[in-house]
């Protein structure tokens, strides 16, 4: 389960790095087209670390199951010795 989650957030930290590579290409060096590129670049950054905190949150709730997932087998396989012994 823990492999799938690697190539995500791998290419998730690529996505982020390269999302900051890019810059505006508009001629026009005007107050007005500095200022929608800065807003662009401030609302793609809020993205990116909205993107890279669901991300973060989604391998942690993944770690979370497999951790509840394996307590429920080791509950199930006491369950089964016990009743396997005849001591209930």
């Amino acid at each position: 389960m823990k492999l799938r989650i690697l190539p995500l957030l791998l290419s998730l930290a690529l996505m982020v790095g390269c999302a900051g590579e890019f810059q505006s290409t508009g001629s026009g060096s005007s107050a007005a087209s500095d200022s929608s590129s800065d807003s662009w670049n401030e609302t793609q950054a809020r993205i990116n670390e909205q993107t890279a905190l669901d991300a973060a949150n989604a391998a942690a709730q993944q770690q979370f199951n497999d951790a509840m997932a394996a307590a429920q087998q080791t509950m199930n396989q006491h369950n089964d010795e016990f009743n396997q012994n005849g001591l209930h």
